[in-house]
This record gives structure tokens, C-alpha cells and sequence, in this order.
């Protein structure tokens, strides 16, 4: 189940790069990493009720899971966009996905950037209760123990291929909601509610029709009032939970944060921006050669090494684990290399045999991490060099053993006698 994202639309606004790296770039890199194991009997995509997009106030048919994506906010636009790929592996690769799209959740252990356990936390604190714009917008909420058992339902019942509402049909203004919980705490709204700024766009509503999630037996349970009580409880019983939350209770939380991360705005210069990659290649050629060289431990890479430094070529050794994008574009921004060779890879402890009964750690590294070394290397117009394994054919009828015929490069690999030679042919 692919739940991972950044969520909050106030924050995309200030800090959309982030978004579309996570949700999309994110997605895809989970994509990939499941059709090449072809091991996953299903996908479930949480997406969102935000990509259909605004509903008209005045309309009582709620968005049908064919309805058209028109999302308004950079945060919508990111899960849309998602949406896309999801759709293109299942679709060319056979991928067994499932998409599901949500109302508003609430509930326990909620971060509070969120509307309801940010008013909570607010109200605790008898601080006010910021509401953009009028207060007007409208949205459903549910409760996080209905959404899970959607989940559950759309994972043992749901079918390959097909998108899912989990919605409600009761709606409340977030005025609504401020007033609420100020009852609940015995709060004046009027002198606790602070309207502030609106965001750059705020869609009225969002609405949708949930029948089909219906026929394959799920309902809503827990009734507004009662999960708003629950809630409430939570939180008074576990104020502490989330630590030092001052940034996430004001009123706009993006006007808070660096508007990039340093690996954002790497990815942006190096991997977006064909104008400032062409004066670092510049760059790069006036200082020479640069290596950056992975799989130290190994033999391979402890060879390259050595040639290097025969023929002065300047180099280092990386620091990240390939699987870990972040730490190789910080290797790349540390080292600034010309060049990355890579040899590194799990050949199994001691022998090959134990990648066997290790496939997962395997193939984090060997395929994974490849994948996304080259990947990397793609975006930031950096020449890579793979060294890979001979251990990936074995003979045949037109490659007999001791007629001296090899393999060449764009041989198609024939062994399949290891899972190890199978990473490796990937």
C-alpha cells in the first residue's frame, strides 16, 4: 500500500519542488522497483478527492471515479500526476493496481499541520483558531478507523485496475469545524477565531460519490460528532506526541519552510536547468578529469582506484548507498565529478549462494540502486560507467563450450541458474 507523500496543500504552494519530487518522482521509483521484482500480487495508490479538482456548491452528484482530473494546486497536480503513472504501469507493464481516493481524514496521531488536530492543539493551548478566507470552503471528513477498514476492503475485494472513492456524503464548512470544536472546549468563537489570509487558490468543495466502494460492502461508522470527541481525547492524553509543533500551528506553515531542500535544489540546477548545466560543463572541462567511484570495498573498486592515481586522474570514493537518491546527489554535489564508475554490487556472503535467501537486500543494491545511480547521473548530464559481471551467460548451442565463440555486448543475457546473475542481466 503506497500511502507516502507530502499531503499538506498549504505547504505545496511555498514549496511545490518538494511535492512533485516526492509524489511523482517517489511513485515512480516504487513503480519500478515492484515491476522489477514481479513479485507484488497487488498496488494499492492512495490518492486524493483533490485531483478531480473543484465541485460546483450547488451540485448534488458527487465525482464518479470516471470523472475527469482537473486538480487546482500544486499538491493535487503531484498526486494527479501520480495517478498518471500508476495508470501506465498497469496498463504496459501489467502492474496489479488499485487507486483509491479520499475525503479528509482525522483521527489520533494526526500531525498538526492538518485542520482538525491544529485547531485541537490550538484550542489547548487557548491560542486562536486561524481560518483562511471566510471559512467557508467546504469538506468531508472521515474517521481514520472508517478509512482503514476502506482499506481493507478495497485490498481483499477490490478489483485490478479499477479506482475506488472513500467518501461521505456529510459535509462541513471549516467555519463549521472551528465552531465545533470551540463548544467542545468551551471556547467563545468570537474571540478565539482569527481569519486570516487566504491561500493563492482554495477550492470551495470537494465532493464525491462513493457507491461504488459501497457495493463491495464498506460504510461509514463513525458519526462526526463521536470521532470529533475521540479525537480530543487523544490529544489531551498525549499532548507531548509530536514534539515541538510551533511551525506546523501557524497560520500559513509554508511562509515557514525553506522553500527547497538542498537535494531539491540540486536536482533543479543539475537535473531542470539546461542553462546552468551548461556553464558547470564548462566548468568541468577546464578542470579535467574528475572520478567518482563506487564499490571501495570491493576488488573492482579498489583497482580503479589505483588506476587512477597512476594516471593522476583526480577521484573519490562515494559515501552513499545507491539506493538512497539523496545521498548520491550529495556525493555529486560534494565530489563534482566528470565522471562516475560503477562497481559496486552484493556478490554474497561468502559466495553467491547467499543472495538466495537475501534477494531483498540483492536486489536493493543491484538493481535499485543501479537504476537509480544511472538515473541520477541522467538528470545531472554525468557520463557513468556500469561494471557488471560475465555471470550473466552460459553456454548454448551457438556459444559450445571450448569452441572459443563468446558472448558479445549486445548478446541478450541466457543465465538464469542464480539470483545473483538475475540482478545483475536486470
Amino acid at each position: 500500500m503506497h500511502f507516502a507523500a507530502q499531503t499538506h496543500v498549504d505547504n505545496s504552494f511555498g514549496n511545490s519542488m518538494e511535492f512533485t519530487y516526492n509524489n511523482i518522482y517517489g511513485t515512480h521509483v516504487l513503480l519500478e522497483a515492484c515491476r522489477a521484482t514481479n513479485c507484488v500480487k497487488r498496488f494499492i495508490h492512495v490518492s486524493t478527492d483533490e485531483v478531480y479538482g473543484e465541485t460546483d456548491l450547488d451540485t448534488e452528484i458527487g465525482n464518479h471515479e470516471t470523472s475527469q482530473l482537473l486538480p487546482t494546486n500544486p499538491y493535487s497536480a503531484t498526486k494527479a500526476g501520480a495517478e498518471m503513472l500508476v495508470m501506465a504501469y498497469h496498463r504496459s507493464y501489467g502492474l496489479p493496481i488499485i487507486t483509491s481516493r479520499g475525503n479528509n481524514v482525522y483521527g489520533p496521531n494526526q500531525y498538526p499541520e492538518k485542520l482538525v488536530p491544529k485547531f485541537i492543539l490550538l484550542a489547548m493551548k487557548g491560542e486562536k483558531l486561524p481560518i483562511h478566507g471566510d471559512g467557508s470552503n467546504v469538506r468531508s471528513y472521515l474517521h481514520c478507523g472508517d478509512v482503514a477498514e476502506a482499506f481493507d476492503v478495497i485490498l481483499h475485494k477490490g478489483v485490478i485496475g479499477q479506482v475506488y472513492n472513500i467518501g461521505t456524503q456529510k459535509e462541513r464548512s471549516v467555519l463549521d469545524v472551528a465552531n465545533e470544536i470551540c463548544k467542545l472546549f468551551k471556547l467563545d468563537p468570537k474571540g478565539v477565531i482569527q481569519f486570516v489570509q487566504d491561500r493563492p487558490f482554495n477550492d470551495k468543495r470537494y465532493f464525491l460519490d462513493d457507491q461504488k466502494l459501497k457495493k463491495l460492502g464498506w460504510e461509514e461508522k463513525t458519526a462526526w460528532t463521536e470521532g470529533l470527541k475521540m479525537t480530543i481525547d487523544w490529544y489531551k492524553n498525549n499532548p507531548d506526541w509530536w514534539g515541538d509543533v510551533s511551525t506546523a500551528l501557524n497560520p500559513h506553515p509554508r511562509f515557514s519552510a525553506i522553500n527547497l531542500s538542498d537535494e531539491a535544489q540540486w536536482s533543479f540546477q543539475y537535473g531542470y536547468s539546461r542553462l546552468l548545466r551548461s556553464f558547470t560543463d564548462v566548468g568541468r572541462r577546464d578542470s579535467g578529469l574528475k572520478f567518482l567511484i563506487y564499490g571501495r570495498t570491493g576488488w573492482i573498486g579498489g583497482l580503479l582506484g589505483k588506476l587512477c592515481d597512476e594516471e593522476r586522474i583526480s577521484w573519490e570514493y562515494g559515501r552513499g548507498r545507491l539506493q538512497d537518491r539523496r545521498s548520491i546527489l550529495e556525493d555529486i554535489k560534494r565530489v563534482m565529478p566528470t565522471h562516475v564508475l560503477n562497481a559496486a554490487g552484493v556478490t554474497g556472503r561468502p559466495n553467491v549462494d547467499w543472495c538466495e535467501s537475501h534477494k531483498v537486500e540483492t536486489i536493493r543494491t543491484n538493481v535499485v540502486g543501479t537504476l537509480t545511480l544511472a538515473d541520477v547521473c541522467k538528470e545531472s548530464d554525468i557520463y557513468v560507467m556500469n561494471f557488471a559481471t560475465g555471470c550473466i551467460f552460459e553456454y548454448d548451442k551457438e556459444h559450445p563450450l571450448g569452441s572459443g565463440i563468446g558472448f558479445k555486448e549486445e548478446d541478450k543475457p541466457n543465465f538464469i541458474g542464480s539470483f545473483y546473475s538475475k540482478t545483475k542481466a536486470m
